[in-house]
């Protein structure tokens, strides 16, 4: 089968054993309890370029470990703070990297859910100055719930992003594949000056475990088996 210009062989091969290396952190670190993340972790750091920033919750270690080395190749490339304000914090390293004239970005983890105090001033801050900022929603949560502005949600995100016409798009965060083209096209309008990108990746239910042929590995598996693309050793 021809190789697809936008995601080659070698780098479905680089996205797999990226995935393998996430399902490992997250089996060492116990984080089964936040949702299978293992395909939107590997799709998404694999395209992390030295002296971008990657923010995360401080108990988050998998994304600790992910994060990309800064300029100098010593220092991890990791934002997490414990201000309720994280993502207005990313929103001001966005406009850093800006004002350096670097191409760097920044990438905000985040969780359907839970109150992100200041997350819709951030956003459109990010869009009104064109800012290098992602923020990748992981949704395990139904569209999560909340009566306050502050809480991330489906319904409130989709909402204010429709307004203020932001980019937005939901996506499978259990298919790598999928989650890769998508994070590949906000790297793009990060980089280019266009703005930010909400990537909104829908996970199962913390309690629902899915049979083996559907998690997220066994998914890529299939996928390089239909493409005649040999399983890579690990290093």
């Amino acid at each position: 089968m021809s190789e697809n210009p936008l995601l080659p062989h070698r780098k479905l091969s680089e996205l797999y054993l990226q995935m393998l290396r996430c399902r490992d952190l997250e089996r060492k670190h116990k984080a089964a309890k936040r949702g299978p993340r293992e395909a939107f972790l590997a799709a998404t750091t694999m395209q992390l370029l030295p002296g971008d920033l990657l923010s995360h919750e401080a108990d988050d270690e998998s994304a600790e470990i992910l994060s990309p080395v800064g300029k100098s190749g010593k220092l991890a490339g990791s934002l997490h703070t414990s201000v309720k304000s994280r993502l207005a914090v990313c929103a001001g390293a966005a406009r850093g990297m800006t004002a350096s004239a670097t191409n760097a970005l920044v990438l905000a983890i985040t969780r359907a859910g839970v109150a992100a105090p200041g997350w819709q001033e951030a956003l459109l801050w990010a869009h009104n100055d064109l800012l290098p900022l992602i923020f990748l929603c992981e949704d395990s949560a139904n569209g999560g719930k909340g009566k306050t502005a502050d809480a991330l949600t489906w319904s409130a995100m989709e909402t204010f992003t429709r307004k203020n016409r932001i980019a937005i798009t939901a996506v499978d965060g259990e298919d790598a594949v999928a989650v890769y083209r998508v994070m590949q096209e906000s790297v793009i309008r990060a980089r280019t000056g266009c703005g930010p990108a909400v990537i909104w990746a829908v996970t199962s239910p913390k309690t629902k475990s899915a049979p083996a042929s559907q998690q997220p590995v066994a998914k890529l598996q299939s996928y390089l088996r239909v493409r005649k693309i040999a399983l890579p050793k690990r290093p």
